[in-house]
C-alpha cells in the first residue's frame, strides 16, 4: 500500500481537482507533508479525512464547521454533527415542501382558469370569503399593480401574485348601471386571515378571455342576465383576475371573472 500520495495521484484517485486539495489545505482540513523538492506527500492519515471531508461537503455541510470537526474527531462529535445535520435536513425538507404546496397551488389556479366556462353565465353559491382588501380607487392595470404589492405586506411569505387566482377588483355597481363598466374602486387578495370579507350568497359569475377592456361588452350583458332571471345587485361586482400578465404577455391568454352578488328583486 501506498504510504504517500502526490497531489494529481490523489486528486486522481477521488476524481477531483488538485486545485481543491490545495483549497482544503488552505483553509486547515488537510495538512500535507512537503517532500525535499517541495511536492506535497499526503499521508494515509490524509485519505481518511479526505473521505470524510467528501461525505460531510455531499451534505452540504460548511467547510469551517468540518474543520472544527476534523480538530476535535470523536464519537461524541461525529454524533452531534450527525444529530445537526439531521435537524437542517428536516428544515430544508419542510422547504422544499412548502414549496410544492405552493407550486401546485399555481398550477391548480391555472387549471381552473383555463377549465372555466367562458362567455355564459352561471349562478354560484359562495360562502363568505376572508381578503385583504385596499378600498382604493384606480384606473389603470400599471396603478393596480402596486396596491397588490401593498396587500402582500399582511403576509409577504405566502400572498404570491404569479398564478394567484384570488386576486382581483371591486367594480363600482353604480358606475357599471351608469355604463362606465371600468371604475375600479379598490383591490382585494383573498387571505383566510384577512380583515375583511366577500359576503356569502349567490353570485352570478361570467368569465371571459382577453383584455379587461371587454368590461364594456360584458358587464352589461351580466346586469341584463340579472334582471332577465328577475335578480337585483346585493353587494360588490368582483373583477377576479385568473390569468393575467403574470400569467402570459398576450392578452388574448387572459381569463377574468366577474362575480355580482345578487338577491330577488323587488
Amino acid at each position: 500500500m501506498k504510504r504517500y500520495y502526490r497531489v494529481g495521484e490523489l486528486a486522481k484517485l477521488y476524481g477531483v481537482s488538485p486545485d481543491l486539495l490545495r483549497y482544503y489545505e488552505e483553509k486547515g482540513l488537510l495538512c500535507p507533508q512537503r517532500q525535499e523538492n517541495g511536492y506535497r506527500a499526503y499521508r494515509v492519515q490524509d485519505v481518511w479525512r479526505l473521505n470524510v471531508i467528501r461525505d460531510l461537503r455531499v451534505l452540504d455541510v460548511p467547510v469551517e464547521t468540518i474543520r472544527r470537526y476534523l480538530d476535535s474527531h470523536s464519537a461524541a462529535t461525529t454524533r452531534q454533527l450527525l444529530q445537526d445535520e439531521l435537524a437542517l435536513l428536516d428544515g430544508q425538507i419542510a422547504h422544499l415542501q412548502a414549496l410544492r404546496r405552493t407550486v401546485q397551488r399555481r398550477l391548480d389556479s391555472c387549471t381552473r382558469a383555463f377549465t372555466l366556462p367562458l362567455e355564459q353565465c352561471f349562478a354560484q353559491e359562495f360562502p363568505a370569503r376572508r381578503c385583504h382588501s385596499l378600498a382604493r380607487p384606480y384606473r389603470t392595470d400599471a396603478e393596480m399593480d402596486p396596491l397588490i404589492q401593498e396587500l402582500r405586506r399582511f403576509d409577504p411569505e405566502h400572498l404570491y401574485v404569479w398564478g394567484n387566482d384570488g386576486i382581483g377588483s371591486y367594480l363600482s355597481v353604480e358606475g357599471a348601471l351608469a355604463g362606465r363598466c371600468q371604475e375600479y374602486t379598490g383591490v382585494f387578495i383573498l387571505h383566510p386571515g384577512g380583515e375583511s370579507r366577500l359576503d356569502a350568497g349567490t353570485y352570478l359569475c361570467l368569465g371571459y378571455r382577453g383584455p379587461n377592456t371587454r368590461n364594456a361588452e360584458l358587464v352589461p350583458r351580466l346586469l341584463a342576465e340579472a334582471r332577465a332571471r328577475d335578480l337585483a345587485p346585493a353587494g360588490p361586482l368582483l373583477e377576479f383576475l385568473l390569468a393575467d400578465i403574470h400569467t402570459s404577455a398576450d392578452d388574448a391568454d387572459h381569463v377574468t371573472e366577474l362575480q355580482l352578488r345578487v338577491a330577488p328583486a323587488r
